[in-house]
């Protein structure tokens, strides 16, 4: 469904217009002699498009509407209500043009402000795309001028930064994925956490197809890979289908040895990392990307035990420390550890030195997961037929 506009109530008098032009040409430093008079054509004629284009294309005259204090969000309602009668195809360009020079005519120490004003005409504005890229602006130029209006979840901005909220504004829109992406890229690097930054990169990565990646799209994912190797925990659920993207597929003509790491990250155990390690260079191949050695092989202990947990509902102490390579006394530890990710959820019993798994996230899932899988739903068949014949047999009993 589209956007809506915000309902607040506009001054439409007759001759709103031709006083906020008057008032412009009294506020500015200098106007030109014609200003006032071409803008009086414009109304005269009922000609909106041409109207805004006199006032954008006069120098000064958004600096004037910027420097007026309780007048200039009705000065900015009264432009984006002149917007809703322009007819021409071009009108999303003039919102775009009257947002950029309400930037430029704004400093530093004016950019909440600024905001203030373009969410003024975010609100008065109903197509979706002109939208986003009023947001696109509004959380560039706060990320560049003040970064603390992104911070607080209860500001105008603030309430983007989270990535549910965003995706399910956009999915209400119907904004295609192409047009995301800007928004998406905009996020990543206005926010301050880490976790939000790889979640808002991972989006950006998704909203290319095979046909569009380019340059700009192998750096994304070349940023994506890498934060998803830095941890592969955290963001489990979201990065699981990263393989499968073809941005992250691309990486395997130009940055083949980042692609081959995420995929042992992405479905590998430790003994394929410490391979990986050894067959290029060393732990020095990981410098490239500014990953920890320690940190890598921590997060590779915790994903092998996964992957066993998967495949064993019983684990011997003895094959969990061969797989894990570390001591069997170190068992306990990389359990809670697991456990503690929420990637897995099992008990120990010390006594006979097994790990017995309740819950375990699956890392792959391909033919022989979907065997492994058919196999239980038999068992399970079959033990619930035992027990429905049994009772059966009790019942003819009773009677």
């Amino acid at each position: 469904m589209p956007a809506s506009a915000s309902s607040a109530l506009v001054n439409v008098a007759e001759d709103a217009e031709l006083r906020l032009v008057r008032l412009l040409a009294d506020s500015a430093p200098s106007t030109r002699a014609g200003f006032v008079q071409d803008c009086e054509a414009c109304i005269l004629h009922g000609d909106a498009a041409q109207l805004m284009r006199t006032i954008l294309e006069e120098k000064g005259a958004i600096s004037a509407l910027v420097s007026l204090e309780e007048e200039a969000v009705s000065a900015v309602s009264l432009l984006a209500a002149l917007l809703d009668r322009v007819k021409d195809v071009n009108s999303s360009k003039l919102v775009d043009d009257l947002a950029d020079s309400v930037i430029r005519a704004t400093s530093t120490d004016e950019t909440s402000k600024a905001i203030s004003l373009l969410a003024t005409l975010y609100n008065m504005r109903s197509e979706p795309l002109e939208k986003v890229g009023l947001l696109v602006k509004m959380i560039t130029l706060a990320t560049a001028r003040q970064p603390a209006l992104l911070e607080s979840s209860s500001s105008f901005l603030g309430r983007w930064m989270e990535a549910s909220k965003l995706s399910s504004m956009l999915d209400e829109w119907q904004v295609q994925p192409v047009n995301r992406r800007a928004l998406y890229r905009a996020v990543a690097n206005g926010t301050t956490s880490a976790l939000s930054e790889q979640r808002f990169t991972l989006l950006t990565v998704e909203t290319y197809i095979k046909t569009d990646v380019d340059t700009e799209a192998l750096e994304t994912a070349k940023k994506a890979a890498i934060g998803a190797i830095r941890d592969p925990v955290s963001l489990f659920a979201e990065q699981r289908k990263i393989l499968s993207l073809p941005a992250i597929q691309a990486l395997k003509e130009k940055f083949t040895p980042l692609l081959d790491l995420l995929k042992v990250f992405q479905e590998g155990k430790l003994e394929d990392y410490q391979s990986f390690v050894k067959t290029n260079g060393g732990e020095s191949v990981l410098a490239q990307w500014k990953l920890s050695p320690t940190e890598c092989t921590r997060h590779m202990r915790i994903l092998s035990l996964c992957s066993l947990a998967a495949e064993h509902e019983e684990i011997p102490y003895k094959v969990v420390a061969k797989t894990l390579q570390t001591e069997s006394s170190d068992v306990e530890k990389w359990v809670i550890a697991a456990v503690s990710s929420g990637l897995l959820s099992a008990k120990m019993d010390q006594l006979q030195e097994q790990v017995i798994v309740e819950r375990c996230v699956v890392r792959k899932f391909e033919i022989e997961q979907w065997k492994g899988l058919q196999s239980r739903l038999h068992l399970w068949k079959n033990n619930v037929g035992g027990i429905l014949e049994a009772y059966k047999q009790s019942q003819q009993q009773k009677q």
